[in-house]
């Protein structure tokens, strides 16, 4: 079964953040990066024996959408959905966004669906760890067919012939995003010791309300480094974005820059 190929890259929403390191301590609070459960450590933990293997985030009680009558009625004989479901470390449904669809009973039924599904939480190194899952449910008035992959980064496909709704390029924005809050990245001071330093690429939507969602750190990430940009992502805030004057879902990247500060500045 194909999974949903990755999105092109985005052009940042800001230019890219340069984080100088200070020397003042500043304490860190624990968040577990959403990454893919093949590739993602977690944030670092100490060393746990080797035959403890990390699992996937399963899917252990779901029921298949109804396919709408409403469109039944209308001669539809086949629709799509595609959505991001965070899964926590203790196994709920924290967050579920709709990403395109090609209308909107069909994103309806999808969402009352998901919404009674029961999941046991991924582990990563034996502990357990918040998931990005990435659905795509495909209609047809036989079926209903389920495709599934846990992101490592937020993806989808470039193209949307077809589709009602779907997300919006930065680019096709009538304007930039104006940011009401922006929390900076907290850094403690021992990564500066420990020469914790390097780039993050953090990929997020902003909903039609200005919140941001579903900030996900790109593959290739310093785990450290990424569980606190992640994190001040979550925070932000913007004034909604727009195109052709209406409220829209739009995905965006930020791309966060971890360097020494320069001892003469």
């Amino acid at each position: 079964m194909n999974e949903v190929e990755g999105f092109s890259t985005d052009p940042a929403l800001f230019s890219p953040t340069s984080i100088h390191l200070k020397t003042t301590v500043i304490s860190l609070f624990s968040i577990v990066l959403l990454m893919a459960w093949t590739t993602a450590r977690g944030v670092e933990t100490p060393e746990t024996p080797a035959t403890i293997a990390d699992v996937p985030c399963k899917i252990t009680e779901k029921t298949p959408p109804q396919f709408p009558a409403r469109l039944i009625r209308e001669g539809l004989t086949h629709g799509s959905v595609q959505m991001l479901l965070h899964v926590s470390s203790t196994g709920e449904l924290t967050d579920r966004l709709v990403t395109a669809y090609t209308r909107e009973p069909f994103a309806d039924a999808s969402l009352q669906a998901v919404d009674k599904w029961k999941f046991a939480p991924g582990k990563v190194k034996g502990e357990p760890v918040d998931t990005i899952i990435t659905l795509t449910f495909q209609f047809d008035v036989k079926q209903v067919v389920l495709m599934q992959k846990f992101a490592s980064d937020l993806s989808g496909p470039d193209h949307f012939d077809g589709f009602e709704y779907h997300a919006s390029n930065v680019l096709n924005l009538d304007r930039v995003p104006r940011p009401l809050s922006v929390v900076e990245p907290t850094y403690p001071q021992e990564w500066m010791k420990q020469g914790i330093v390097g780039s993050v690429a953090v990929d997020f939507f902003i909903d039609e309300t200005g919140k941001t969602r579903f900030p996900t750190a790109a593959a290739g990430a310093n785990e450290l480094l990424a569980s606190i940009a992640v994190a001040a992502v979550q925070q932000w805030r913007f004034m909604p974005p727009t195109a052709k004057n209406k409220p829209v879902l739009v995905r965006a990247r930020q791309v966060f820059n971890f360097q020494k500060e320069n001892p003469s500045s």
